[in-house]
């Protein structure tokens, strides 16, 4: 006997802590377009609890209810707050476990065309109007196979879409559309197809299983109508739910097939990464070497092709330069231990980084598990004195150009380069980047010699014009490393009369 209830929901907490917290949607990658409730345009204030708002239609069931499926209806988690400590009209409630998917269509007629308004429209309807606090559904479908984020909190969290007998413990899917007077878009289909595959194997529901719920056997992906006296999921979608429970069982079966080699691989390849020290303490514009030793955890040996390389992030390489490294010994057998040594070239940004570093075992297995290294770059230390400074003239006329050197000592630890984004010259000052009336640009000096290592002096030439107006002229410069810092212009400066 099938069990018949309106579409309602329960905000009685069977079991569980009341907790004050927020809740936030993982997001990971999809074989289907997906759009998060941003994207499609919730406004997350409606959610919060209002004294104004209409009351929840509701169904209470009677104590014996909730006495006879306790174990079913135990909640782990429930976050009655958003992050803000706003409270939510319907609290976050979460099950100890998920166990059914329930199909549903919305029976939306018009603005098909639109899908993310009807998407909106559903949202207000079930949130103020019906008082549900959010949307019912955890995902809707749109005619054109986009997937749509439903209510907030993520794939696990109760919804409302087939009343307290059924919200806990599932999973709702709607598709946008009539499907009593409709046939099922494919690609609405394939889509549901899709993420019925994924929402299965990550709660290990059976596609082609029944399981008991609620004091029945029902399937594990089943209409709405199973468990309420409506028409929906529509005769059309309900007719192809056997055909979709085949096809999701068969991506499964693939899927766990490529999950057991991989997991095959995995043991063939085991590692253990052992460090030698607690973290790299580098300073800034060094190279150094560092081994890294790894233990063959796994069946297979190791050969010479055996490599690791650095996992791309965008802040290492702003501050490490790591060349891949191959292993040392021509052969490391399960148990042996393998050494790698690493060339590591900092920069001038000082700060902590991490490397992740990847092996690529025999030179064609890259390793899903990555190790890391903490490295710390230490601040670099700019300075310098200035050994010889000779303006060879004190007066100019209009237009007249000439040359004039700088001799720096760099007594930092850092050494100067004339070239890279981090090369040294003479920049104008007061204020700095200030164009100069004699280069009509922000510097005035160039550096000569391509490097100047510290204790060495660097030679710094400018090359000056006159400018077009007579008058008196002062200039203050200072060094600048590009792209890091300025250094103390200790007041250096040049005065030029034209005439």
């Amino acid at each position: 006997m099938k069990l018949r209830h309106l579409i309602a929901t329960s905000l009685l907490a069977v079991s569980g802590i009341l907790l004050f917290s927020s809740h936030v949607h993982a997001n990971s990658s999809h074989n289907y377009t997906y759009k998060t409730r941003k994207q499609w345009g919730a406004n997350e204030d409606l959610r919060i609890f209002k004294e104004d708002n209409p009351a929840p239609q509701l169904i209470i069931f009677s104590p014996d209810f909730y006495i006879r499926y306790a174990d079913e209806l135990k909640l782990k988690k429930v976050i009655t707050h958003n992050k803000n400590g706003e409270k939510l009209t319907w609290p976050l409630q979460y099950p100890e476990q998920v166990s059914k998917i329930f199909i549903h269509h919305t029976g939306s007629q018009a603005n098909l065309d639109n899908p993310e308004q009807i998407v909106r429209d559903i949202y207000h309807s079930h949130t103020i109007t019906r008082g549900w606090g959010d949307i019912g559904y955890n995902y809707l479908i749109g005619p054109e196979g986009t997937v749509y984020e439903g209510r907030y909190g993520g794939d696990n969290v109760v919804g409302a879409h087939v009343g307290p007998m059924g919200n806990r413990g599932s999973i709702g899917i709607a598709l946008l559309g009539n499907y009593d007077t409709n046939p099922v878009p494919e690609k609405a289909r394939q889509a549901l197809i899709q993420l019925l595959a994924e929402k299965t194997r990550k709660f290990d529901i059976d596609p082609e299983g029944k399981r008991h719920f609620r004091g029945e056997t029902i399937p594990n992906i089943t209409g709405h109508e199973s468990v309420m006296n409506t028409t929906c999921p529509g005769k059309h979608l309900s007719a192809l739910l056997p055909s979709i429970r085949k096809a999701v069982a068969r991506i499964n079966s693939q899927h766990t097939t490529a999950q057991e080699k991989k997991g095959t691989i995995e043991k063939q390849y085991a590692y253990e990464y052992i460090p030698v020290l607690k973290e790299i303490n580098i300073p800034a514009d060094r190279k150094m070497e560092y081994v890294v030793k790894l233990k063959n955890l796994g069946t297979e040996p190791w050969n010479n092709t055996t490599r690791l390389s650095l996992i791309s992030d965008p802040v290492v390489k702003r501050s490490l330069m790591v060349k891949t490294a191959r292993m040392n010994e021509s052969l490391v057998r399960p148990g042996e231990t393998g050494t790698f040594t690493i060339a590591i070239t900092s920069k001038l940004y000082a700060g902590y980084n991490t490397m992740h570093m990847r092996p690529h075992f025999n030179g064609a297995h890259a390793s899903e598990d990555a190790f890391s290294i903490p490295v710390i770059v230490q601040e670099p230390h700019f300075n310098y004195e200035v050994m010889a400074f000779d303006v060879p003239r004190k007066t100019l006329e209009i237009g007249e150009s000439f040359n004039a050197i700088v001799a720096l000592k760099n007594t930092g630890d850092v050494t100067w380069r004339n070239y890279g984004i981090h090369r040294i010259s003479l920049g104008s000052t007061n204020p700095q980047d200030r164009t100069s009336s004699f280069t009509g640009t922000t510097r005035l000096g160039f550096l000569k010699e391509p490097l100047v290592r510290p204790g060495n002096i660097g030679h710094f030439v400018f090359n000056l014009q006159a400018p077009a107006l007579a008058g008196s002229y002062v200039e203050y410069f200072a060094p600048v490393v590009e792209s890091v810092t300025w250094l103390d212009g200790k007041n250096m400066k040049f005065s030029l009369n034209v005439t």
